[in-house]
């Protein structure tokens, strides 16, 4: 959307008071982000009125409810979803040609700088997210998603390797698999392994990472890739949602404990590789019993990276029709009850990481801090090693020793290769 924005002669504005365009990008994933999303345009149509300026609603929530906001707040000028993002500023000057006849000569100075920024150790990171598709068939009973997205679709090949060598030429080192449901890309595995070695064979790309696999047979059989090609990330991301049978079926999800335990066992067959996965507490219906399988799953699977999550009930799924039978503070206990579990579980975790060397990234350089990620750890949401040492730049591949922990995070000494 940046890209596209500045191709049309926009650039940041220093505030939200100060800009002629106010973009709100949104989220409605679960009721939280909703009210969130609505207080921020609240707030933003009281900026309006004190300044002459066009206030646009984009992503998620302006794709499910865009009846809602022409109703509702008529303070919003224009709408439009995440399908739509690259092409932002051509929506913006098509819809709004008065306010882009002087933008371009008086922007081209700020413009052009802001380019060669972007492209600065100063804010540049060494990674990128490509999707794969988009939508999704899986049909989780809890999950607005197809909603919002559609059915699952593919996009072409060719579109993914180009975006894959446009980051890479934008000084990606590490390109991120991304989309809702990256294993039935293609509806064939093979499909799915012929795209990943495509990817990795693109000239410049030091560490390819497949996130989102569901947790079913297909990742199972995906996991023989991970072995055979030394460019793909020791990490697997499957977001399992719960462990309990009777849960994941009222979640319209597949899978079992010993399946999830049988799937995590084997790829822990790849050398070093960690495990991040993500459980939803609270979803109706949910006993002390299915509590404490989770409970006993993560003493017993040990994942490295857990997220976990209160149920948010979504209008228009078919969990909405199951009511919400359980309170928002037992929801809340029964989330810190398995984060605390976790906590314990990841101390031990740290304590072997002491004193090993891992494959790693440098993600930022700030000053005489230097942020450095292992391999073993996604961008922007896993944890990363702190060093103090300098000369160092972003997108410099390395090993890292880690010295010491915090209660997620580590420290520890860098050394480039």
């Amino acid at each position: 959307m940046h890209e596209s924005l500045l191709a049309q002669g926009l650039s940041v504005a220093s505030s939200p008071e100060k800009s002629d365009f106010h973009l709100i990008n949104t989220c409605t994933f679960i009721e939280s982000a909703t009210k969130e999303t609505i207080d921020t345009i609240l707030s933003a149509a009281k900026v309006k009125k004190k300044r002459k300026q066009k206030l646009v609603v984009v992503g998620c929530f302006a794709e499910r409810y865009p009846t809602a906001i022409q109703t509702d707040l008529p303070e919003v000028d224009l709408l439009f979803g995440t399908g739509k993002y690259a092409l932002a500023g051509d929506i913006l000057k098509s819809n709004f040609p008065n306010e882009f006849q002087e933008i371009g000569e008086m922007n081209a100075e700020i413009i052009s700088r802001e380019k060669q920024f972007r492209n600065s150790d100063k804010k540049k990171v060494p990674y990128a997210f490509v999707k794969v598709s988009d939508g999704c068939n899986r049909g989780c009973h809890f999950c607005i998603i197809p909603n919002l997205r559609g059915e699952f679709k593919d996009i072409s090949e060719d579109k993914i390797i180009l975006d894959v060598n446009k980051a890479i030429s934008s000084g990606a080192k590490e390109i991120c698999i991304v989309s809702q449901d990256t294993v039935f890309y293609g509806k064939s595995t093979d499909k799915l392994k012929e795209i990943i070695h495509n990817i990795t064979l693109q000239p410049g790309l030091e560490l390819l990472r497949l996130l989102y696999l569901y947790p079913d047979k297909k990742t199972f059989n995906l996991l023989s890739v991970f072995q055979e090609n030394p460019k793909i990330a020791p990490y697997l991301e499957t977001p399992i949602q719960h462990v309990s049978e009777k849960m994941l079926k009222k979640m319209n999800r597949t899978g079992n404990l010993n399946f999830f335990k049988e799937l995590f066992q084997k790829a822990r067959e790849v050398q070093d590789l960690e495990i991040r996965t993500s459980i939803i507490l609270g979803y109706p219906g949910e006993t002390a019993d299915d509590v404490d399988e989770v409970l006993q799953f993560v003493e017993d699977v040990k994942p490295e990276k857990l997220a976990l999550f209160a149920y948010s009930p979504q209008e228009g799924t078919k969990a909405f029709e199951f009511g919400d039978d359980i309170s928002s503070k037992e929801k809340a206990r029964r989330v810190n009850l398995v984060r605390e579990a976790h906590l314990n579980v990841l101390k031990g975790i740290h304590q072997s990481r002491i004193g090993k060397i891992y494959p790693a990234i440098v993600d930022e350089v700030n000053g005489d801090e230097v942020i450095v990620r292992r391999f073993q750890d996604a961008p922007e949401i896993d944890e990363i090693v702190r060093v103090t040492q300098k000369n160092f730049s972003v997108g410099q591949i390395g090993k890292v020793r880690i010295d010491s922990f915090t209660e997620y995070d580590m420290d520890g000494e860098f050394f480039s290769v």
